[in-house]
């Protein structure tokens, strides 16, 4: 069995075979958490959930839609429909609602010094983190040329959580923290050092199967950065429809690729599939509480 920890399997991409996609994961044994980006698309994302047994489901805003104008194909009219914490956390209530999310930082759209933008996405991703610990759900977090506004946010709310606690009540800290999933890592070693600092899971996807981008660090290739973390903090993904991984780089993707993101992982750790398998799904299974 394989989960796949992050796809948008309600998006309009499978409206032509969907019923198929799912065949294809009963074949295979994989699930997966179909992540909203909007509140248009977290609520047919609760919806699809509530339908579909291999699946759950995230709601969340994305940081993009709230400072850009750009939609994606499959997000056609996201825009027309505001941001509302208040109906997020209404919507997380579903107990198919695993996780709060996407949520996190998203600067690359926006123009240098664009100061107010940046404080609109800082003040939602916020109020997405405290619905994630008010609920006790887990929380996604998207960062594209953010890290360190993500990073100093996660480690101070963190830091702010431990503080309730008596220092040597670690049961009570890990039972009251919200688990963390840097979505789509992609950052250098650093960075990933950072992040598993703060007790985050990284989630990896088809990304790790593709060759380093030119003037890459051997360290900070991803294929090398999965060597170097802890087996129990690595969670697959795939971002279906996006980023499909090797051998079906430029197709459109879905949760049953996922596989081949876990066949890359045993070979550059040397282990058997069925271990990254086993590992992967007790993690998400741990993360998400499903």
């Amino acid at each position: 069995m394989l989960i796949d920890t992050h796809s948008h399997l309600h998006f309009s991409s499978y409206d032509q075979d969907r019923e198929q996609v799912h065949q294809r994961m009963r074949e295979f044994d994989v699930k997966t958490i179909t992540v909203g980006t909007a509140m248009t698309t977290s609520a047919s994302a609760v919806e699809y959930a509530e339908k579909h047994a291999d699946t759950w489901a995230a709601v969340g805003y994305h940081p993009e839609h709230l400072t850009s104008p750009f939609e994606d194909e499959d997000e056609k009219g996201v825009l027309d429909v505001p941001y509302d914490a208040d109906e997020l956390k209404r919507l997380a209530q579903s107990p198919r609602v695993v996780a709060i999310g996407e949520t996190g930082l998203d600067y690359h759209r926006l123009e240098e010094g664009d100061k107010a933008s940046r404080e609109k996405q800082i003040k939602c991703f916020r109020e997405q983190i405290q619905i994630a610990q008010e609920l006790n759900k887990a929380l996604i977090v998207h960062m594209r040329d953010a890290f360190l506004d993500t990073y100093n946010i996660l480690r101070d709310t963190r830091n702010v959580t431990r503080e309730t606690f008596a220092a040597n009540d670690k049961s009570r800290i890990t039972s009251q923290e919200s688990q963390i999933v840097i979505h789509a890592f992609s950052g250098t070693y650093e960075e990933a050092k950072k992040f598993l600092d703060l007790d985050c899971y990284l989630g990896i996807g088809g990304i790790v199967t593709f060759k380093p981008r030119k003037g890459t660090l051997a360290i900070d290739s991803l294929s090398e950065i999965v060597k170097k973390i802890p087996l129990d903090k690595i969670l697959l993904e795939t971002d279906a429809p996006w980023l499909a991984p090797q051998p079906v780089r430029g197709q459109r993707n879905e949760p049953t690729y996922v596989r081949f993101v876990a066949e890359h992982i045993a070979k550059i750790l040397e282990l058997p599939y069925e271990h990254i398998c086993e590992m992967t799904t007790e993690n998400a299974r741990k993360c998400f509480r499903t």
